[in-house]
């Protein structure tokens, strides 16, 4: 019992993990708590439910226009909203409550042309394999793979390209990156449409697994939050390590008590992390610019 929650919180950590990385690589970059990535996460979802079912496309092309429909929204979000908000230097609470109010806006938008109820994919095949007492599901080494070769490029990117170093520094001390003549808000772009596919990526998984419904995104998006404070925000790295705690975590609390606890027991993780450990499990206290990658 205990190995077989262990292994599903592995298997949904990597799904989270994509969400996280995603949020965190947009929050890091431009100090925005993006609540309306959780609204980027149901536009790929019903993207992909749209081509894929309604209009019968191949699965290539159905994945492949949920990820363009996420990156295209991202980028709009940021070049409509965000953008003029930096410019006019903007505080942090206009910011927030304008994502917050794009969030609601687009979610009944697409609850307008879908519907409230859940859409489910065609029912998919059973355990691919049995070691012991744990079953692993088509679906659930679906969901590895993809994350693995959705994050690997995305960690490699960011560690090792000039692209990926320019985010960093944008991280570090965007003040001191625009005075170099690096333009800004390409870099703010670029980083939008990344972390929406990643975010389209987790919601492909999503709907192949259990479903979509316009209210998904929101749970997602707290769980990826809470991923990215605990795994160290200010890091990119925190937030993959903190999408495997915090899945792991609501996977086996189930052994002891109910499911319908098992946000409870994630946020109250988050509020001993911010009381005992603020800085997450990669953070650590010291200036800006020799934070952890």
């Amino acid at each position: 019992m205990l190995a077989q929650l262990l292994v599903n919180g592995l298997v949904n950590g990597c799904v989270l993990a994509l969400m996280a990385v995603g949020f965190a690589l947009i929050y890091n970059t431009t100090r925005i708590f993006h609540v309306a990535h959780g609204a980027v996460f149901v536009v790929g979802a019903y993207a992909y439910y749209l081509t894929s079912q309604r209009l019968l496309w191949p699965e290539p092309f159905a994945v492949g226009a949920a990820l363009v429909a996420s990156a295209l929204c991202g980028l709009a979000i940021e070049a409509l909203a965000y953008a003029p908000l930096y410019r006019k230097q903007a505080p942090s609470t206009v910011c927030l409550l304008t994502s917050f109010g794009l969030y609601i806006a687009i979610i009944n938008m697409v609850a307008l042309v879908f519907g409230n109820e859940v859409q489910v994919l065609r029912p998919t095949e059973g355990a691919a394999f049995e070691v012991g007492p744990i079953l692993v599901s088509r679906v659930q080494l679906l969901e590895v793979a993809v994350s693995v070769l959705a994050l690997t490029p995305v960690m490699i990117m960011l560690r090792r390209s000039d692209w990926g170093r320019l985010i960093r520094a944008v991280r570090d001390n965007p003040q001191l990156v625009t005075t170099m003549g690096v333009n800004l808000l390409s870099i703010r772009r670029l980083v939008f449409v990344i972390g929406s596919m990643l975010a389209s990526a987790a919601a492909v998984l999503s709907v192949v697994d259990v479903g979509i419904s316009p209210q998904a995104g929101m749970p997602v998006l707290l769980m990826a939050a809470v991923a990215a404070i605990v795994g160290g925000i200010g890091t990119f790295g925190g937030a993959l390590i903190g999408s495997f705690v915090v899945a792991v975590l609501q996977s086996v609390s189930v052994w002891r008590v109910s499911s319908k606890w098992s946000d409870a027991i994630t946020f109250g993780m988050l509020i001993l992390f911010m009381i005992f450990c603020p800085t997450g499990l990669l953070g650590r206290r010291g200036r800006v610019e020799e934070a952890p990658d």
